[in-house]
């Protein structure tokens, strides 16, 4: 499977995480040990955790490199271990984590691309419960829905940062015109012909051009538009 790219804001993003981890922590009848692990290049990275005891699970499993966790990303398919205890293939895990009778982990995915594991660790010599385990499911599918609105909103504030650029300089080339046109005397097709010359000619960008005929005539950096986030809606009840 593909590595997906990361939503920038990555604390926002772990925060609301940990939210689903709550929810999901108290749905579940056992009330098992629950961690949210992200891949990377070559890594995993626990980024929300019902217990500090899950993270540490997690990290003795990256450290051994093997486990429940690193065989459901390897496979991208759920892995559950019946009794750790008596399972030869993590024998080294189930001897520093003697409380933990039950494993299970979800594969986490967006669109195709695996996330991540949400494993479940439990302490009860009991089988996980059905419902915790349907649990685990449907949290699965939230963090994937959730990644992909946090990868939607990234992408949004990149292209508003790229627009307002755009704008930006806009402003400059417009300036930089009126200068042209006053000067030659021509149209503004024809003012603008003579920059995108000089841009070529020079190997300059456009809008670099017209900051340096604006600076020239008016002895001045050329002024650039000041564009103001619009003011956040707060949803609450109405007064």
């Amino acid at each position: 499977m593909k590595r997906p790219n990361v939503p920038t804001d990555i604390a926002e993003f772990e925060r609301a995480l940990a939210e689903c981890l709550t929810i999901a922590v108290r749905a579940m009848p056992d009330s098992p040990m629950l961690s949210i692990t992200l891949r990377g290049d070559n890594r995993i990275r626990t980024v929300a955790c019902s217990h500090a005891r899950a993270e540490l699970l997690d990290g003795l499993q990256a450290a051994a490199g093997r486990g429940p966790v690193l065989e459901a990303i390897k496979i991208g398919r759920p892995v559950t271990v019946g009794d750790l205890a008596t399972d030869a293939r993590w024998q080294r895990l189930a001897a520093e984590s003697p409380e933990v009778h039950q494993v299970h982990c979800e594969p986490l995915e967006s669109e195709g691309a695996l996330l991540g594991v949400l494993t479940l660790y439990s302490r009860g010599e009991r089988k996980l419960a059905e419902e915790s385990l349907l649990v685990a499911r449907v949290t699965a599918g939230h963090v994937g829905v959730l990644f992909r609105t946090a990868l939607d909103v990234a992408r949004m504030r990149e292209v508003a940062a790229q627009l307002k650029e755009a704008l930006n300089t806009r402003a400059i080339i417009d300036q930089a015109l009126g200068i042209v046109m006053a000067q030659r005397r021509c149209t503004a097709h024809q003012a603008f012909e003579i920059l995108r010359h000089v841009s070529q000619d020079k190997n300059v960008k456009l809008h670099q051009v017209a900051a340096t005929i604006v600076e020239t005539v008016s002895g001045e950096p050329p002024q650039r538009t000041r564009f103001q986030e619009p003011p956040q809606r707060t949803i609450g009840r109405s007064s």
